[in-house]
């Protein structure tokens, strides 16, 4: 309807800044308007103004990854991409599961859940996810749920500072050709972008050229940071030297590896403090002891005194 009112020249103001994300995941969209700048409170150095006016979280790296965007290509898991369990019902069981490990990597590190979605292209994928995420995390303290697990049409209008997309097809695009709705997919995320596919199908693509070019120009595998806790004190632009993840279970062993990290300190913690408790508990029970022999010398004295003073008399 609103193209129909620019065709037909109705008197129109053309919104040309954003103020939703980072101005480098900005650029996986930009090139799709005339002209699309970014607010100063999410680019200060492109808008020439004091960094004062920026909001703090996108000073900041993203905890964890070395990137604040990047293309993860998913291989085919035990000769397996893509599945249609029924027609046009899609699923990728290594991109949901490479997905629910690197939420399950991010809350171990300390995010939270509510800020990170999972997006997908299809409904059938959207379902597999839900139930892996079901089965490993929402029953789990260190886990729980992401704030949303739904399909990228489902999410249009909304944000949120982490978004993690899954593609799915391996294949063949599909319909995230359609040039709508891979903008609608890229500019969902404020802080950090994760995409989950076969590059090699997506790369192909001539629509999809322009973003593409950007998502090549980093490694496409996921590249992260374990000595890392959240929220990080690196900045945007600090050079460091990563893991890249080869595949969604290298990514559960990293995860173990954590948790097992985490217990460990946990238990040595709480090992710790039962021992200051303990060692507080017996100086208590000494002061105790202390006072009561005190007590009975001070009785003793004061009876000594009082024979001395009868003999006296």
């Amino acid at each position: 309807m609103f193209s129909r009112f620019i065709r037909l020249q109705t008197p129109s103001i053309y919104l040309n800044y954003q103020g939703r994300s980072r101005p480098s995941i900005a650029d996986l969209f930009r090139w799709r308007y005339k002209e699309l700048f970014d607010l100063p409170c999410v680019s200060p150095v492109l808008n020439n103004t004091s960094s004062s006016t920026i909001i703090g979280a996108y000073t900041l790296a993203n905890t964890g990854f070395i990137n604040d965007y990047q293309f993860i290509n998913v291989p085919e898991f035990e000769g397996k991409g893509e599945t249609t369990p029924f027609p046009f019902f899609y699923q990728n069981l290594a991109e949901a599961e490479y997905i629910v490990a690197t939420y399950m990597f991010m809350c171990l590190l300390g995010y939270n859940p509510k800020s990170i979605t999972i997006l997908t292209t299809y409904n059938g994928q959207k379902y597999l996810i839900k139930d892996i995420i079901q089965q490993k995390c929402s029953w789990h303290p260190l886990f729980q749920t992401p704030h949303k697990i739904t399909t990228v049409d489902k999410y249009q209008g909304q944000q949120n500072d982490f978004v993690l997309l899954s593609l799915v097809r391996s294949r063949h695009i599909g319909h995230i050709r359609d040039i709508r709705r891979l903008i609608v997919a890229m500019s969902r995320a404020r802080l950090g972008l994760y995409v989950f596919g076969r590059f090699e199908v997506y790369d192909n693509c001539y629509e999809l050229r322009n973003t593409m070019n950007l998502f090549k120009q980093k490694s496409l595998n996921l590249e992260i940071l374990l000595n890392d806790s959240y929220p990080t004190k690196r900045h945007i632009g600090d050079k460091q030297t990563g893991i890249k993840v080869q595949d969604f279970t290298h990514m559960y062993k990293i995860v173990q590896e954590i948790i097992k990290i985490q217990q460990t300190l946990k238990i040595q913690t709480n090992i710790s403090k039962q021992k200051e408790l303990n060692e507080k508990l017996a100086k208590q029970e000494k002061e105790k002891e202390d006072k009561v022999v005190d007590k009975v010398e001070e009785i003793e004295d004061n009876g000594h005194i009082e024979k001395n003073d009868e003999k006296m008399m």
